[in-house]
């Protein structure tokens, strides 16, 4: 099951994305996530250049991977590419749920986070809206856990 959490910037996404993946992890679900860093034209940051694989990738290494005991890291050099194309070329393991933060004009299930009514009703407009929850630092997520719970079990039926 693949689920957006969209909004706009500091309007608590990436505080609901790590709720929500503790949340499901407690369940006993394997999770994966995405993040679009829809920051205009800024790059995301990578790790320093003084790690190895780093050095390679810094060296001009079209990919560099590090395997650990327990963890791999991949960097790659490409293009902006599509949701569903990560999906398919960069999601390597089984899961349970898929979260993906931002990418808001991809077409898959959505919760949308907002601040204020503009937002909201902006928001409103994107394809397969599920689920809008009114944002603040202390929200109660209860409602949206329970909601959730319910989501991922009508999903499960519905892809019998």
């Amino acid at each position: 099951m693949i689920l957006q959490i969209v909004g706009y910037k500091n309007s608590g996404k990436t505080t609901l994305m790590a709720e929500t993946v503790k949340f499901l992890k407690a369940q006993g679900y394997r999770v994966v996530t995405i993040k679009h860093h829809g920051h205009g034209s800024e790059d995301i940051t990578l790790q320093a250049a003084e790690v190895d694989h780093m050095k390679h990738f810094e060296a001009g290494a079209d990919q560099s991977i590090v395997q650990g005991h327990a963890l791999r890291e991949t960097v790659t050099r490409t293009t902006e590419q599509t949701l569903s194309h990560i999906i398919e070329s960069a999601v390597t393991i089984d899961y349970d749920v898929l979260l993906v933060e931002g990418f808001k004009q991809a077409d898959y299930d959505k919760v949308i986070i907002y601040r204020d009514e503009a937002e909201l009703v902006s928001l409103s407009e994107l394809s397969h809206v599920q689920y809008k929850l009114p944002f603040q630092k202390n929200t109660e997520l209860s409602h949206f856990k329970k909601w959730l719970l319910t989501f991922i079990d009508r999903k499960k039926d519905e892809s019998k």
